[in-house]
């Protein structure tokens, strides 16, 4: 059944041929996808009150462009609005400026104390991997102390207070950050 997903996921374009033969962690369909409710409605669009655009400049003049959603949704209906409404994904994080930069910015927005980015922490045997859901590579971490959690799956968010990362269960519902 999983080389049927990795298969259907490599025909629609979701995983390069390169990652099918290198075994990437990314090509897994990860387990939670499938926690969520059947039946369950996609949640509407984000209304303009519910988010704010950030554009955060990148290394070589490339710009990042980003969404702080203020509506709490677990990691994969979090995900599949990024994909949905922004043609995005949850945001993946390559450096400490950027960090810090959506770090201000969406503490300035919400009291809450945690939000998504679109990392994917797994144990396999006893290795520890970290993955994000775009697939970029994974070069920079912001790990809280005692992070990440050492359990077999859990997704990551940021905490604004100081910009420290951590695991939390995929189905706990925050706001979230996509990038696109």
């Amino acid at each position: 059944m999983k080389l049927f997903l990795v298969l259907a996921l490599a025909l629609l374009g979701a995983v390069s041929t390169h990652q099918l033969h290198e075994g990437a962690p990314e090509q897994e369909v990860p387990a939670e996808q499938g926690e969520e409710e059947p039946g369950e409605p996609e949640p509407p669009c984000p209304t303009e009150s519910e988010s704010f655009r950030v554009i955060v400049p990148g290394q070589g003049g490339h710009t990042c462009r980003y969404v702080f959603v203020n509506n709490c949704q677990t990691f994969w209906i979090a995900q599949k609005v990024c994909a949905r409404c922004y043609r995005g994904h949850l945001a993946s994080i390559h450096n400490y400026a950027t960090n810090q930069r959506l770090r201000c910015r969406v503490r300035a927005r919400t009291n809450r104390a945690q939000v998504w980015i679109g990392g994917i922490t797994s144990r396999r045997r006893r290795c520890l991997r970290s993955h994000w859901v775009d697939c970029s590579p994974w070069n920079y971490a912001n790990w809280a102390r005692g992070n990440p959690c050492r359990t077999r799956r859990t997704c990551v968010a940021m905490c604004p207070a100081g910009g420290k990362w951590r695991s939390v269960r995929c189905g706990a519902r925050l706001p979230f950050i996509c990038q696109y």
